[in-house]
């Protein structure tokens, strides 16, 4: 009964947000997380993922940054594969790109999951090993 009432709170939510009612939908998605309890990140871990992403997200619509970065914390922290992480990451680049001078920061977060990808990149390249990456790339082209 408990799961049903997460899942009507996140229904709630998406149709807020499909109505532009950000404020609405993170009410229900707070009500949501609420009523989660500690063993819900493994038996229902989707919903736990969706619930948190889309507080996330819509928190970064209501201009609630602190809200953001706290719950891309809590998602980063039990999350089972990067998948789960991706949106949490590309909302918490949002967040911290929109606050005046700090894009480097968002740049540095965005790398990171690069580099978690597999993809490596340094914030300080040389023209010349930049103009090596560009003319390596043109040749796969």
């Amino acid at each position: 009964e408990r799961i049903s009432l997460i899942e009507l709170n996140y229904r709630a939510a998406k149709k807020a947000i499909s109505s532009s009612m950000f404020s609405n939908a993170s009410h229900y998605l707070k009500e949501g997380i609420n009523l989660l309890e500690k063993k819900h990140c493994e038996s229902h871990h989707r919903l736990w993922i969706s619930l948190y992403v889309s507080y996330a997200e819509t928190e970064y619509c209501n201009g609630n940054f602190k809200n953001v970065r706290d719950t891309v914390g809590s998602i980063i922290a039990h999350a089972k594969s990067l998948d789960d992480k991706v949106p949490a990451y590309k909302t918490l680049c949002l967040c911290v790109g929109s606050v005046k001078r700090k894009n480097i920061d968002a740049t540095r977060i965005g790398l990171d999951v690069l580099g978690q990808l597999g993809e490596h990149f340094t914030l300080k390249r040389s023209f010349v090993s930049g103009f090596a990456e560009l003319f390596k790339t043109k040749l796969l082209l």
